[in-house]
């Protein structure tokens, strides 16, 4: 019995004694302090660490971190200004070109171009005298009085034909600028920067000379042929090599029939931008 309260009594002093034992005392009693006294309760958090905790998570509230896709007002503006000014310079641009270039009609049917490497047979290329302007303001349309081609191997045909009796007669190359067959298509003779080859045509520096294939004094030319006339002089215009303001003139030949390319004409006239007949 005796041994039995010593040792109870030894244990007591030893969990007194025991430094284990004092550091939970003291620490429970400094929670104690910091709760207020209270010795029901025991708070387990440092009331130091606990605002300094609150302190933190304040202060990463206020401060909330920059929105990545946000836009700075000032770089929203400078960017609407710089939008507004590139849009301006598009609609001076697109207004100065439809003034500049005034088609003659709105015209639906396209423009079809046969080269001419197409029909070229000799290996040297066209020698001609080049016209010292961009754009021209006469365009001379005549008929070469022969039989017309309604299809491209026709047409390639009278091309060849036309330059071989160039040579033989004047050792000169096919005098026209262009021609038109009866199948809508223009075939490039001299093409756009050459004058044209007829020496009795005056203005040999501001003309384009056009044939219509055929013989068109008692017939009309096909209807296709006037429509491609027509993308032509539109071309013309769009490539700068014909002035917006042009003329469009008729070449006679009264030495061969006084009413000489009368049906071609016929409707040619009520044209806009006729200026009347060239009488060679």
């Amino acid at each position: 019995m005796y041994h039995a309260a010593r040792t109870v009594a030894a244990s007591s002093s030893s969990r007194l004694n025991s430094p284990v034992a004092w550091n939970r005392k003291s620490r429970d009693d400094y929670y104690d302090v910091e709760s207020g006294g209270s010795s029901g309760e025991t708070e387990r958090t440092p009331l130091l660490f606990s605002g300094s905790a609150r302190c933190r998570t304040r202060r990463t509230t206020s401060k909330q971190p920059a929105d990545p896709n946000k836009v700075h007002p000032v770089a929203l503006l400078l960017m609407l200004a710089l939008l507004g000014l590139l849009l301006l310079g598009v609609a001076i641009g697109v207004y100065l070109l439809v003034v500049q270039i005034k088609h003659p009609w709105p015209v639906s049917y396209p423009f079809f171009l046969v080269e001419r490497p197409a029909w070229w047979q000799y290996p040297e290329g066209l020698h001609a005298t080049s016209l010292d302007r961009t754009g021209v303001t006469d365009v001379v349309v005549l008929h070469t009085r022969t039989a017309p081609c309604a299809n491209q191997t026709d047409c390639l045909r009278f091309l060849q034909q036309t330059e071989a009796d160039s040579w033989a007669a004047r050792k000169d190359h096919i005098p026209y600028n262009f021609l038109i067959g009866g199948d809508g298509v223009t075939y490039e003779g001299r093409g756009w920067k050459a004058q044209h080859g007829f020496e009795e045509l005056p203005g040999r520096n501001q003309s384009l000379v056009v044939a219509m294939i055929g013989n068109f004094t008692d017939r009309q030319p096909a209807e296709v042929q006037y429509a491609e006339l027509k993308a032509f002089l539109t071309e013309s215009i769009r490539r700068f090599s014909l002035a917006a303001q042009y003329r469009l003139r008729g070449a006679v030949n009264e030495s061969l029939a006084t009413n000489d390319g009368s049906a071609l004409f016929d409707q040619l006239q009520r044209w806009p931008h006729w200026t009347g007949f060239l009488r060679v």
